[in-house]
């Protein structure tokens, strides 16, 4: 995929603007990586309930719900993807 269709991306775009934020990022992440919010809360050494707060704000803010398989994968795709273009 070209760099400049992928910047495009709504998807894409959606986590260059979380990244802003470290706390975000780093929430996404875990998330992503675990696909369980108590597990999540593990790596990020904070309570689950915490955890589900971050995580329902940045559905919000990406458009995404993340509590679905397809906006999981959604949001893997775009956060690899942002990635990649290393920027």
């Amino acid at each position: 995929m070209p760099p400049d269709a992928a910047r495009g991306n709504p998807d894409v775009a959606a986590i260059a603007r979380a990244a802003a934020n470290p706390e975000d990022l780093e929430t996404l992440d875990a998330y992503c990586e675990t696909g369980s919010l108590r597990r999540a809360a593990d790596l990020l050494h904070l309570h689950h309930s915490s955890v589900a707060r971050r995580v329902e704000q940045l559905g919000r803010s990406l458009g995404l719900d993340l509590t679905e398989p397809a906006g999981m994968t959604r949001a893997r795709l775009a956060l690899t993807a942002w990635r990649l273009l290393g920027d």
